[in-house]
């Protein structure tokens, strides 16, 4: 079969598991949503499940996988997939920093699944307090880009990411910095 005809297996996302606290309080109820569109499958049209924090704060979803043709079409091997994870700010929350949602996961990358990826997907542990902060992860080892952006308030140390807060993107180095100097 022509690549082009081919079918391929396309990952949107991976398993998602995650905890939400305020003040290290668990919160309970609250929804979280994913948004994942493919720009391959569709016509690029976001998929968007919610899921409800439950008395410990946890949440979860399931895998989702779809087919499609474009990561053999020489139109489509670029197409971008998108996986947002984020919880809405109410209006108050929103006039404070401007920001209209607290983000848990927010990518943009090709359609190749990265296991190495994937594990943070299983690791979306917040505190609403936490700040935003822009991860780049350096996935050269995986035949990827070097500095692939992630958003997130989750709080993650890995020898291949560089973690950034603010506007000027400046350099982490550690958590306790973080949260000793910006969060005041």
């Amino acid at each position: 079969m022509f690549g082009f005809m081919k079918r391929y297996e396309v990952e949107l996302s991976a398993p998602v598991k995650g905890r939400i606290t305020h003040n290290g309080i668990p919160v309970s109820g609250i929804e979280i949503i994913r948004e994942l569109s493919y720009g391959g499958y569709d016509k690029g049209k976001p998929i968007i499940d919610y899921a409800l924090t439950d008395t410990n704060g946890e949440f979860s979803f399931n895998e989702v996988k779809v087919k499609s043709n474009a990561p053999g079409n020489i139109f489509g091997q670029n197409a971008r997939l998108k996986q947002h994870i984020f919880i809405k700010k109410d209006r108050d929350e929103i006039k404070n920093d401007g920001d209209a949602s607290y983000w848990l996961w927010r990518i943009s990358k090709n359609w190749v699944s990265v296991p190495y990826l994937n594990q943070y997907l299983m690791q979306l542990n917040a505190d609403l307090q936490n700040k935003e902060l822009q991860y780049e992860v350096d996935l050269t080892q995986f035949g990827l880009i070097r500095d692939q952006p992630v958003v997130s308030i989750c709080y993650w140390k890995d020898e291949l990411f560089s973690t950034y807060y603010g506007d000027n993107l400046d350099e982490i180095e550690s958590f306790d910095d973080l949260k000793s100097n910006i969060i005041n």
